[in-house]
């Protein structure tokens, strides 16, 4: 009596696939991360053999089941080597920005958009200086563009890329990066940031507007003792906006802040002085001497995941 031979459709898949992938590599058609992935991945053939074996012949669609279970395991262990390794400060790229603004600059517009990175802005030592530092992961480039225009303005604009759509793994890690900005020469400045903590110390700086987006982190910002040129009426100076985490801002004790609150219809109380701070109804806290003093700046601030801090500084 012929027994009759079985097969098993799937293996003939599997092996079609790492075939094909092969022969893509060879062609330089798979990117370099995605490469590193699947050779990592490989003793997973082996937790898929051992399953189709066990589930053939006891489970319905036995080989199916331990296919999908093979890809689950895989796509478990590439997330949480990623999330691993996002955390850890990487210090294989260097790079230093260093710009001088020109004597008729009367109005610099600061553009910065990070990825996973802690930042810093502080004020230069320099009255007309510009200088960075950014340490991180090769997986990461700076790209920086300082312009004058006839209006005697600047902008400074920094992109941080991904140039790898897929980066290597162990090329992952996090950035730092430090911005000093000159004091005495009015600022308007833009953040974005994807994840990391944000830490603005514009103290001593003659900041206009100040706009903060930050997906993922904390942030500390402290505000100047200083008048905006361009304020008026009641219109807002900015926004401060930390998606997933909480924000703190010092305000020195010589300015009168009102902030609009947003805490995503709940959130947490903020935390204020009651001594300083009124909150008022619509969510929005108020220096007590806000209408009589010299110096009024207004801000929205948006936390829905966090606690909004607001601390008063000695000037």
């Amino acid at each position: 009596m012929r027994v009759p031979r079985r097969t098993n459709f799937l293996w003939g898949v599997v092996l079609l696939a790492l075939a094909i992938i092969l022969f893509l590599h060879a062609l330089g058609l798979i990117p370099v991360g995605i490469m590193d992935l699947i050779n990592r991945s490989w003793p997973v053939l082996l937790v898929f053999a051992g399953l189709s074996i066990v589930l053939r012949d006891r489970v319905r669609f036995g080989s199916l089941l331990a296919l999908l279970l093979s890809a689950g395991l895989v796509f478990v262990l590439a997330t949480s080597a990623f999330s691993s390794r996002i955390g850890q400060q990487r210090e294989d790229y260097r790079l230093t920005v260093t710009e001088t603004v020109s004597p008729q600059v009367n109005l610099l517009r600061v553009s910065l958009r990070t990825l996973a990175t802690n930042v810093e802005i502080v004020r230069s030592l320099d009255s007309r200086a510009i200088a960075g530092e950014f340490v991180g992961s090769t997986e990461s480039v700076l790209q920086t563009e300082y312009t004058e225009s006839g209006e005697n303005t600047a902008d400074l604009t920094i992109t941080e890329q991904q140039p790898n759509q897929f980066p290597l793994l162990e090329a992952v890690g996090r950035g730092r990066f430090r911005l000093e900005l000159p004091a005495g020469l009015p600022l308007d400045v833009s953040f974005i940031g994807a994840d990391g903590t944000l830490t603005l110390n514009m103290s001593d700086l003659s900041l206009e507007r100040l706009n903060v987006d930050l997906a993922s982190g904390s942030a500390v910002i402290t505000l100047p003792e200083y008048q905006p040129l361009g304020s008026s009426g009641d219109a807002l100076l900015g926004t401060f906006v930390a998606r997933s985490g909480s924000l703190t801002v010092r305000v020195p004790s010589a300015v009168a802040a009102r902030f609009q609150l947003n805490r995503g219809g709940g959130g947490f109380e903020p935390v204020y002085d009651s001594l300083v701070y009124n909150y008022l109804v619509g969510d929005i806290l108020e220096a007590r001497n806000f209408d009589g003093a010299p110096i009024q700046i207004r801000y929205g601030i948006t936390v829905p995941r966090g606690v909004i801090t607001v601390e008063s500084t000695a000037s």
